[in-house]
Formats: structure tokens, sequence, C-alpha cells
């Protein structure tokens, strides 16, 4: 299935936060995923993940918790995962959903939140937060 892909800004915690996006090509009505991304940041594997299950038929959003930072060492991934404020990342976790919700190729009640690593623990915070 081919994919559309683009780097996008959503609303959340009274600003915005950017994003990959990634959504099937062809017109139609898809479910949603929030992908949560590893302590290593928004990186090229997390955006192939976003790619890939956009060819599966889901619009797929990774949001950039760490607002455009990358780690390419453990010692820097540490760094960037400990200075995180987990709260606000719940928050633009929800706004994500939300920013899914809002476009016309997302069926609304049909939005998934997935995480690997740190995204992993922040995925449950999020349900928890949300409940």
């Amino acid at each position: 299935m081919d994919v559309k892909t683009a780097m996008v800004d959503f609303p959340s915690n009274g600003g915005t936060t950017p994003g990959y996006l990634a959504q099937p090509a062809q017109p139609g009505s898809y479910p949603g995923i929030v992908a949560i991304q590893e302590w290593w940041g928004l990186v090229p594997h997390i955006k192939d993940v976003v790619k890939r299950l956009a060819r599966e038929g889901f619009v797929t959003l990774a949001p950039d918790l760490y607002h455009g930072q990358k780690a390419y060492e453990p010692d820097e991934a540490r760094k960037l995962a400990m200075d995180l404020d987990r709260e606000r990342a719940v928050r633009e976790i929800v706004a994500a959903t939300q920013y899914l919700q809002s476009l016309e190729q997302v069926s609304p009640k049909k939005i998934g939140i997935v995480g690997w690593c740190m995204g992993g623990a922040l995925t449950l915070a999020t349900a928890a937060a949300s409940s």
C-alpha cells in the first residue's frame, strides 16, 4: 500500500508539538495509531515503523516528545529520557490522539497507542491518566 508522510505540528499544552504522520495514500477511513518513540527520540527507525504501520492500513502519528532533539549514544539517550517532563509528554500524547481524531481519514473511535522502551512506559502512563 502506498503511503503519504509529513512532519506536522499539532496543538498541545498551549502551543504545538511536532510529529511524524504517515497515512495510506488511498482515500478511505482508517484506524489511527499514536506511536511513541524510544529514548533515542524521533529517529529514522521510528519513522520507518510509522510508515510500516501506515502500509498496513493505519493513520499513524509519532509525536516528537523531545521537540527535535535526538540521541545517538546511550548516555545521550539516558539524559534526554531523564530530562523529559513525563506529565507534559502524556498531555502531548493525549493531544496526538485528539489530532488524529480530527483528521477526515481517521475513524475517530478507533485510535490506539503503542510504544517501545520508554514509549511503552509512556503508553501505560497515558492510559492510566485517561481513565
